[in-house]
C-alpha cells in the first residue's frame, strides 16, 4: 500500500490506517488480533488509539492501549509499525465519562499518562503522540515544553494535534518556532466526502471550516489524519441518516456518488487520501472480511 510522509517528520504510514477505538471492549482481544494481523499483512503500517476511548464503552480507557501492546509483544513486529495514541481527554472522574472533566494537558497530565501508555503498549517511544483536545487553562508553553523535554528523552518521536481550532495551531507553531520545539506533524480531524451543516454540534472537530481547510493546504508540513471518513455506513444507504450532514447539496452528491461508483465506500476512502496534498484516512472495523475489502480496494485504485 502506498505510504505518506507525515508533515516534516521522517515517518512514512500507510494511506489507509487502522483505527483501534474499540479493541479490548466492543472488539474483543482475538478479533482485535486477527485484523491487526490482516492489516499488516495486506501492507498496513499504522495502528491509532487513545489513552480514553475505551470510556466510552463502559472500560477504563486503557483497554485499546493494552490490547495492542499484548499483540506487539507477542507479534514482535514493533519496528515494523507506526503507532500513535493520545492523552488529553480522559476523564477526570470515571463517574462522570464526558468532556466536561477532561485531563487536560498539564505537564503533570503529560508526563504521567505518557508512562503509562508506553507501559500498555509494550513499547519504548510512541511514534506519533497526539494532543486529543485542546486544554485552555493550561498555558501553550508548558505544554509543548513538556513534549519537547519528551521527544528529547526517546519517549516520543513526533507530537499531533487533534479538534484545535486553527489559531491555536499558529499559535502552538510560533512557541515552537520561538523556543526551537518540535511541531506538529499532522493534524487529526473528523472528515468526509459529505460535509457537515454550519450549525452541526461537531465544532471544532471537522475540516469544514474553510479557514482550517486553507491552514493545512498552505501549511505543507501537516498531514491531515482523518476520522470517521464514511460516517458509520452512509454511503451505503441513499438517505442521510444524520440530521448534521441533511442537506440538499449533500443529499445530490451522495445521489450522484451512488449513481457512478460500484464501490463508494472504497471511493470515498480514496477521495480523502488525495485531498490537502495527500492525507491518511483512519478505518475503524470489527470485521475483518470489511477491512480485506476496503484495503483491497484502495490498494486497486491507488
Amino acid at each position: 500500500m502506498k505510504k505518506v510522509k507525515m508533515g516534516h517528520s521522517s515517518l512514512e504510514v500507510s494511506l489507509l490506517g487502522l483505527g483501534a477505538i474499540n479493541f479490548g471492549t466492543t472488539t474483543d482481544e482475538a478479533i482485535a488480533f486477527e485484523i491487526m494481523d490482516r492489516y499488516v499483512e495486506l501492507g498496513g503500517n499504522f495502528i491509532d488509539t487513545a489513552n480514553n476511548y475505551a470510556i466510552w464503552n463502559g472500560g477504563d480507557g486503557s483497554e485499546s492501549e493494552k490490547t495492542i501492546g499484548k499483540w506487539l509483544k507477542q507479534r514482535q513486529n514493533r519496528d515494523k509499525l507506526i503507532v500513535s495514541t493520545k492523552l488529553g481527554a480522559l476523564p477526570k472522574d470515571m463517574n462522570k465519562r464526558d468532556f466536561s472533566n477532561m485531563q487536560g494537558l498539564s505537564r503533570k497530565v503529560i508526563l504521567e499518562e505518557v508512562n503509562k501508555s508506553l507501559e500498555y503498549l509494550n513499547t519504548d517511544s510512541i511514534d506519533i503522540l497526539y494532543l486529543h483536545v485542546d486544554d485552555y487553562k493550561t498555558p501553550q508553553e508548558e505544554t509543548l515544553e513538556t513534549l519537547d523535554e519528551l521527544i528529547k528523552k526517546g519517549c516520543i518521536k513526533e507530537i499531533g494535534c487533534s479538534n484545535f481550532r486553527t489559531w491555536r495551531i499558529e499559535s502552538a507553531r510560533q512557541i515552537c518556532e520561538k523556543y526551537g520545539y518540535r511541531f506538529f506533524c499532522s493534524i487529526q480531524q473528523r472528515f468526509s466526502y459529505l460535509n457537515p451543516t454550519i450549525d452541526a454540534q461537531f465544532s471544532p472537530q471537522v475540516v469544514y471550516d474553510q479557514e482550517l481547510q486553507s491552514y493545512i493546504n498552505w501549511y505543507k508540513d501537516l498531514t491531515l489524519v482523518a476520522y470517521s471518513p464514511l460516517l458509520g455506513g452512509q454511503y451505503n444507504t441513499t438517505i442521510i441518516e444524520n440530521d448534521a450532514y441533511r442537506t440538499y447539496y449533500n443529499e445530490q452528491k451522495l445521489q450522484k456518488l451512488l449513481q457512478e461508483q460500484n464501490d463508494p465506500n472504497a471511493w470515498v476512502l480514496n477521495y480523502i487520501t488525495k485531498q490537502h496534498g495527500g492525507s491518511v484516512t483512519l478505518l475503524t472495523t470489527s470485521n475483518v472480511t470489511h477491512l480485506e475489502q476496503m484495503m483491497k480496494s484502495i490498494c486497486c485504485i491507488l
